[in-house]
Formats: C-alpha cells, structure tokens, sequence
C-alpha cells in the first residue's frame, strides 16, 4: 500500500536536495481521548466510533486532516490519531478541540474532548549512545559497530529511480492517489514498482547533505535477499511501492545530523507547478552491525554461494530441457521412420523402370562429384607441394650465398696478411742490403751509429707500397667475386680458386 498523500501547505519544508526538488517537512499530529461516562459504562451501551470522528471533523473546520484513525477503544475512552498539513494548523485545531463538549444525534449521549500534541516514537541521543556503549561484541573503531549508520524504511521507489525525473516522479506520486487526496492501489502501478528499482547514486546524492557517505545498502537491489537478511535463496524481497535503505556516514557528526534532521519529519517532494507529495518515512539507528566489515564480507560470501547454487540449478533445468527435447526429436524420427517404412511397403509394387533410372543417375552424379572433389584437392596439393619446393630451393640458395660470402671473406684477409708479411720481408732485406752498402763506402762506420737515413726512407717506401698492395688485392678480390656471380660454381671450385689466389703472384 502506498504511503504517498498530496501536500498543501509548504510552509514549514526544510530543503534536503533542491536539484531533486526533495524536501523535509514536519510532522504535525495530534491525540484526542474521548472519555466515556461512567453511566455508559454500566449499561454497556454501543457508540459509534464514526460519528464521533464527523464531530471532530466539524470542529476544526475550515481545516481538513490528513487522515484520522482510531488507535484505541476501551469501554472507559476512545482515542483517535490525526495529522494536519502542519504545526500550526495543529495548534490551531488542538485550540478549538480541547476541552470541547460533543454531543452525538444518535444517542444524544455528551461527551468532552481532550486534546494533545501526539508523541511520536524516535530515538534519542542518549538512547544509541547508550545502546553501543552497552551492547556486547561493539567496537567503536570499526565502521558499522558504532553510531554512524542509519536504517530508513518507507522511501518511495519512484522518488529514487535513475531513469526519472523529479518532476515525472512527482506526476507517478499523484496518479498513485485518489481524487480525495487518500492514496490509493492499482495492478499496473505495482506491477511497475516491482519491475523498476531505485537508484543507489540518486539515494546518496539526497542524504550526502547531512555529511561524506561511506556506503550504502539497498537490500531490495539483490535478488537472493531474504525478508529475514539472509543469502542463500533465491526468493527476492517482496515490496510494494517502498524499499529500505541502510546509509553509513564517515563521521560521527553526520550521522548526528541525519538523524536530528529527520526527527519528526516526512519526506516531501514537489513538481515544477509547486504541487507536492509527501511520505511518511521511518528513520532509526542500526541496531545489527548490518553495514560493518564482517556482516558485509558474509553477505558477499553468503551472495556467490547462491548465485553459484542458482546456476547449478539453472544448468539442471537446461540439462533436463534439452534431454526432454532430444527424447522428443528421437520419438518424431521413430514415427517418421515408420510412416516411410510403412509407405514404401505399400508402393513397392509400384515402382517403375523410369524411378529406378533416376536413382541410377543420382548415383552417377554423386559419384562425379566425389571424382571432381578428389581430383580438386589432389591438384591443390600438388600447387602446395610445388610452392614449398620452390621456397625450399629459394632458402638453400640464399644460404650458399652467405656461405661463399663468408669464405670470400676469409680468403681476402689471409691473403692481405700474407701479402704484408711478404712485403715486411722484402724490405727487411732492402735495409740490410742499403746498410752494407754505406758501411763499405765509409769504410770505418761506428759500429753502434744505426744508419737513420735508410731506416727512414725504408719506413717511407714500407708504408707507401702497403697502402699500394691492399688496394691490388681488392680489386683482385672484386675480380673474383664478379667471376663466381657470373657463373655456376661448387664448393670444389672455390677451393681451387683459393689456391690460384695464393700461388698467384700480385706484385
């Protein structure tokens, strides 16, 4: 049953969320005992509980409770409960009711009213500081076992879905009440409430105005959430047009704010024509750790056993689905199969020369085909076998390439030192040779002085005819290699070639 009702007076709203067009207004209710007199008490007589309710309502007219109800009725009094569209329309009316004198058409019976501002259950501070200080197993350090979450029943879903507009909502809010302002019920309202959820974000984005949020749970968002709390079913929560929520604030004073704020207070939420809707809301203390590390880690837990359990099941009833349709394809083909067998025993004397030549030629065909098919993938594989050998040959190629490079390589610089040693011989001797020479022409040389001029100029003619002899064997080295590129050779043929290299005289 919806709790939403139409709201006429904005006078006392307190602004929550303005973005959300959300709001906080107070609370206005007031008691009324109706004692009755002790002369009726004896005879037992019947009074009418609705007259007396018209009498009330007449009296604080031009006024219009909210509602009225009866909460008790005993055979010394009655009492009723009402609510007004604010505080001081309740004072206006507890002004004009207390103390009053009625007197009911029916039994002409009087009867004198007392009046009183209701009290309405809340929590104190005093009571939640008592109630952790005191309850065994808490510890104030840890989040979710001290005084910083909140427990809110009663908030509308349409208010909080995401897809939703403030303004769309409150429209939803106004088609959920009747043409007397009194809410009313409907099939397809709730079943949209079921099908739609409200929005975590829009929840915080309301209640982050009393301080930083630490989490929030929204027990009617998981599906295997008992009524009780507990996983492990997959029965979801049933609600009507209201879910629950579970806020949990970082500080301390937060919470303390939430909770002054909301004392006494519904929810209130307007349109863009300022036409409002209110709900009544039910804000206490947690009281069972339900947003502390360990119930949030056993929840989680308790959730992946019952979405494992859940696919389990849903794997048994794909199993047996699928083993119920394959039964059933089996039984169709055993009928199908039948039927043939049955038709073919009836027309077998009717076979004629012209069917039994189609099946010779169906055959035939079948038969080419499997011909043309194997034929296809011979030829293919022969195209495959043909490019492999290709590329096989195009790799041996390219490696004896780089071998004969490499050996071409190693023959140029053993010719070079050769050739070098060579030549450092050649004109070791010149020097000795041009030594004896200036000896026998001085004839009395120191025999310690070391000819320096021809050691010099030996030096010079070393290093100029060096420079000379690498450039002759490049350029032979070139030759060769023109030579090899220009025709087939083996192996063997290199090797030869080397052997010309080093008997070959350069200089």
């Amino acid at each position: 049953m919806s709790n939403i009702s139409q709201s006429k007076d904005l006078s006392e709203r307190v602004a929550l969320c303005e973005p959300l067009r959300m709001y906080l207004k107070p609370i206005a209710r007031i008691n009324i005992t109706v004692p009755i007199p002790p002369s009726m008490r004896v005879t037992g007589a019947q009074i009418p509980s609705w007259e007396i309710m018209d009498k009330i309502r007449e009296l604080i007219l031009p006024d219009e409770f909210v509602f009225l109800r009866l909460l008790k009725n005993t055979g010394e009094l009655f009492r009723f409960e009402g609510e007004l569209e604010s505080k001081a329309i309740a004072r206006s009316c507890l002004t004009r009711l207390d103390n009053t004198l009625i007197r009911l058409e029916t039994s002409g019976n009087e009867f004198r009213l007392r009046a009183a501002e209701a009290k309405l259950p809340y929590p104190t501070r005093t009571e939640w500081e008592t109630f952790f200080r005191e309850t065994k197993g808490m510890n104030e350090t840890k989040p979710g076992e001290r005084a910083d979450t909140i427990h809110i029943e009663g908030l509308p879903i349409r208010w909080f879905q995401a897809k939703q507009n403030p303004l769309q909502a409150a429209q939803a809010a106004a088609a959920a009440i009747g043409p007397s302002g009194l809410p009313v019920s409907s099939a397809t309202s709730n079943t949209d409430d079921k099908e739609n959820k409200p929005s975590i974000e829009i929840l915080q984005q309301v209640f982050s105005a009393f301080g930083e949020i630490r989490c929030c749970d929204l027990p009617c968002l998981d599906p295997y959430r008992t009524v009780n709390g507990i996983l492990g079913t997959n029965v979801p929560v049933q609600q009507d047009t209201t879910f629950d929520a579970y806020i949990q604030y970082n500080e301390y004073i937060g919470f303390v704010k939430a909770m002054d704020a909301c004392r006494n207070m519904k929810l209130m939420i307007t349109d863009e024509t300022n036409t409002a809707y209110s709900a009544n809301i039910k804000v206490d203390f947690d009281r069972t750790r339900h947003l502390s590390d360990r119930m949030i880690k056993k929840r989680r837990i308790e959730q992946m056993k019952a979405t494992e359990l859940n696919k389990l099941k849903q794997a048994d009833t794909q199993r047996l689905r699928d083993e119920d349709e394959r039964r059933k394809e089996i039984e169709r083909l055993r009928i199908e199969l039948q039927d043939a067998e049955a038709e073919d025993v009836a027309g077998s004397k009717d076979v004629t020369k012209d069917s039994r030549r189609r099946q010779r030629e169906e055959k035939r065909r079948l038969k080419r085909l499997e011909s043309k098919r194997l034929h296809e993938e011979k030829t293919l594989a022969m195209k495959i076998a043909l490019e492999e050998r290709k590329m096989l040959i195009a790799h041996r190629k390219l490696e004896s390439m780089r071998l004969l490079e490499e050996l071409f390589n190693r023959v140029k610089v053993q010719i070079a030192q050769e050739e070098l040693s060579k030549k450092e011989r050649e004109l070791q001797e010149q020097r000795l040779r041009g030594m004896d020479i200036d000896t026998t022409n001085l004839n009395t040389p120191p025999p310690f002085m070391p000819a320096q001029p021809s050691t010099s100029t030996a030096k010079e003619y070393k290093s100029l005819n060096t420079s000379n002899n690498k450039d002759m064997i490049e350029a032979q080295l070139n030759e060769l290699r023109k030579e090899f590129y220009q025709k087939d050779e083996t192996i063997d043929d290199i090797l030869r070639k080397r052997t010309t290299i080093n008997e070959r005289k350069v200089f």
